[in-house]
């Protein structure tokens, strides 16, 4: 069996026989677990094959491209791979712990199993209409877990995110139908062939900046942005820290393959309209984050901003962006998964997540404090930890292409993320605790649920700290990613290359 469909058969399989055992507990954890680690196993295992050979693929049932479905991945493929399958991991043991305290919905496993399903094919795809496939498979699984565990009104807060991905999803249908109507293929590889022999056309850059105002949606990019922060605290923590890890970085991944691997690299205009659009999305993204008084609140609202220095990157669109770009990625989908579960961890201590009714918890649980630490500063981008390198980079090729104002705005916005986080350090765990708190520590099943969720929150912030120290070994594995996403012309070959029965 081709090892590209292990992390498309592993969830499904892992879906279904989960709904069947939905009434025994004590076998779907194991099941669940079991697939988020051969997921990862077969990730590692397809990022090893790439960086020996640069390209795989699939074309499904036999039939060649550009007439059938392929299946493909490179080096970047790998690394995305490899990032949902540890982030399913984590959320999954995150939500078992969850489970010593409270009881979960028994559809909440299943689901999460075919959101990342969805999320695993949008990163295998090589056709648009498979990727619209995918979408809709992440997009039903996420309206379903927005709405599986919502308690009195949070569902209306929710509303936004459906119906903007409704729409969405239809303006991916209209942006599907034009490509194969002007040019008769939704293949990236023959699409990325034909868009090269059109390259400066006008209708090349319409398709190009539709597709952006699509996947920028999808993203959470300014002005698109104000579905996120309303959805994302109402979900469980478990849920919530899957969500803010993955879901946006889909939009970004394909944001990214777009411009790396489809459209002609001679689109100015384009990238630096890119440009001055993340700029906005980093500074409103941390000014939300500055204005909210919830843990949950501020940590989503800094999805938005930090999504803004991942586009960034494609405004200023080189080889040495596009590496940025994908380490940047990288560190956040690790950074802000933990913290998203370390603030899960910080309310269950506190009976609650609102910063003007917590405090204290540096005192009763020091090893939270430094998890939290350790992220928030990374998040903030100080050296040597994973989220500076990325910003470093941003920088450096900021100031070699002459982009001040974009240098500036990046800046900027890393003083204010380290503002905002010292809100929720302040907040949260300095202070005194307050006197009619209780410790969860009297209860043995709160007791078990609180330290399995610290190891959790533990593991990734080891994950992030290797990163962050292991640079050399990571920046060279990036640099890859980043040569093998923008040779088209070998790609092209790539594909067309592998033959049907």
């Amino acid at each position: 069996m081709n090892t590209l469909v292990v992390p498309l058969l592993l969830p499904l399989l892992a879906a279904i026989f989960g709904l069947l055992l939905r009434r025994h507990v004590p076998l779907r954890k194991p099941l669940f677990l079991f697939s988020s680690v051969g997921q990862l196993a077969a990730a590692l295992w397809i990022g090893g094959q790439t960086l020996q050979v640069g390209h795989l693929g699939l074309p499904l049932g036999g039939w060649a491209a550009p007439y059938g479905i392929i299946l493909m991945a490179d080096t970047l493929t790998a690394i995305m791979l490899c990032l949902s399958a540890a982030t399913t991991l984590a959320a999954t043991a995150y939500s078992s712990a969850e489970w010593w305290s409270e009881a979960e919905h028994p559809f909440r496993g299943p689901l999460l199993q075919f959101l990342t399903l969805g999320i695993n094919l949008s990163f295998l795809t090589g056709d648009f209409f498979n990727l619209f496939v995918a979408f809709e498979v992440m997009l039903l699984s996420s309206y379903a877990l927005l709405t599986l565990e919502n308690h009195g009104g949070q569902a209306r807060h929710n509303l936004s995110y459906v119906l903007l991905n409704i729409v969405g999803s239809a303006l991916f249908l209209c942006a599907a139908g034009f490509a194969y109507g002007t040019w008769g293929t939704l293949n990236f590889a023959q699409l990325a062939e034909r868009l090269a022999a059109e390259s400066g056309s006008n209708r090349v850059f319409f398709f190009g900046l539709f597709c952006t105002g699509v996947f920028g949606l999808k993203a959470g990019i300014f002005p698109l942005y104000f579905w996120l922060p309303g959805s994302y605290p109402t979900l469980p923590i478990a849920v919530s820290g899957l969500f803010s890890g993955m879901l946006t970085k889909v939009g970004v991944y394909v944001l990214l393959r777009l411009y790396a691997t489809i459209l002609p690299h001679d689109l100015t205009e384009l990238h630096h309209l890119m440009g001055w659009v993340s700029v906005a999305t980093m500074i409103f993204g941390v000014l939300g984050a500055i204005c909210q008084n919830t843990i949950r609140s501020v940590l989503s609202w800094h999805i938005i901003s930090q999504i803004g220095y991942m586009t960034l990157c494609l405004g200023l669109f080189s080889e040495m962006a596009v590496t940025a770009c994908i380490l940047y990625i990288t560190h956040h989908i690790i950074v802000k998964s933990s913290l998203f579960f370390i603030g899960g961890a910080a309310a269950q201590l506190n009976q609650t997540d609102d910063l003007r009714h917590m405090g204290g918890l540096w005192k009763s649980a020091p090893i939270l404090g430094l998890f939290f630490l350790a992220q928030a500063l990374s998040l903030a981008g100080i050296p040597p930890l994973s989220g500076f390198w990325g910003k470093y980079l941003i920088v450096v090729e900021g100031l070699a292409q002459d982009k001040i104002a974009f240098v500036v705005g990046s800046l900027v916005a890393s003083v204010l993320t380290l503002f905002s986080m010292l809100k929720i350090w302040l907040g949260a765990f300095w202070g005194e605790q307050p006197e009619d708190r209780s410790s969860p520590f009297e209860n043995r099943s709160q007791s078990f649920s609180f330290w399995g969720k610290a190891a959790v929150c533990g593991a990734l912030v080891t994950v992030s700290l290797v990163i962050g120290l292991g640079m050399p070994f990571f920046l060279e594995i990036a640099q890859k990613a980043a040569l093998d996403s923008m040779d088209q012309r070998r790609f092209i070959e790539f594909v067309f290359s592998l033959k049907g029965k």
